[in-house]
């Protein structure tokens, strides 16, 4: 390549920086990492609400995965949020796929194997639970949802896991994806406002099943307490207004504070 050819290029690549940088200063793309933030700041309350109020029942704090494993969650969320504001979605989305799997399968051991100490939960987790698959949502209720409830719950989890495992395993639906957004002009770290509110709607979705886990794991009682003691009074909370968390929520609605508010 001659000098001229590699000024060339590198100037090319200068502008396509400098039309990035500028496009990430615009409104549009502005009110998407702004979701992103918001999106991370409320799942981190509510979880770490959560995980508050398991101080109150030392069982729960001491012999539940969900609680015992506590920070794992949290930096999956933190790796998330890290990962899609640096414009890495991809390896963001490897991310939310391990969260998945991991935190509903904490869930499904400690409700199935209510009461058994720690140590029997990871035997069980380890002889029958699969190592890299949700198929054990077939066997999992969860409380209070109806039978089509929990139905359409499990198939949210199933329907976003696969979609996940196209980012982990090397898949014609990855490639074909990337090669459009080359032809698009987009590569790693140069994403759009439209791709970000893509992700900012599955991320969305995510968090939504993950704090409906979480308080299921809490148990109800302690669950409609930081509903109404907390998260009732965040009135900006963004997940009020999600599929699985408002349905939850609306279980709580014979709750003395909420009738009298």
């Amino acid at each position: 390549m001659s000098d001229d050819s590699l000024k060339e290029v590198l100037q090319k690549r200068d502008e396509h920086i400098a039309r990035h940088e500028q496009m990430r200063s615009e409104e549009p793309f502005r009110a998407q990492t702004k979701r992103l933030q918001r999106l991370t700041g409320a799942v981190t309350f509510a979880l770490q609400s959560s995980w508050w109020m398991t101080r109150r029942n030392s069982s729960i704090y001491d012999d539940f995965l969900t609680f015992r494993f506590f920070d794992d969650t949290i930096q999956s969320v933190v790796a998330i949020w890290s990962l899609a504001r640096e414009g890495q979605l991809t390896p963001a989305k490897r991310e939310m796929r391990y969260m998945l799997e991991s935190c509903s399968k904490h869930v499904y051991i400690d409700l199935k194997k209510m009461g058994a100490p720690l140590s029997k939960k990871l035997d069980f987790l380890e002889r029958e639970v699969p190592s890299s698959s949700v198929d054990f949502t077939k066997d999992f209720q969860l409380y209070e949802f109806s039978d089509a409830e929990n139905k359409e719950f499990m198939n949210s989890i199933r329907s976003m896991y696969s979609t996940l495992c196209c980012y982990v395993h090397r898949s014609p639906e990855q490639i074909e994806e990337a090669l459009k957004l080359v032809q698009l002009g987009v590569s790693p770290g140069f994403e759009t406002a439209k791709e970000l509110e893509g992700f900012n709607a599955s991320l969305s979705k995510l968090y939504d099943m993950i704090i409906v886990m979480h308080f299921n794991a809490l148990g109800m009682a302690l669950a409609s307490d930081v509903f109404v003691q907390v998260l009732d009074h965040e009135k900006d909370w963004p997940f009020h207004k999600t599929k699985f968390v408002k349905l939850l929520s609306s279980y709580f609605d014979y709750k003395h504070e909420r009738q009298h508010r």
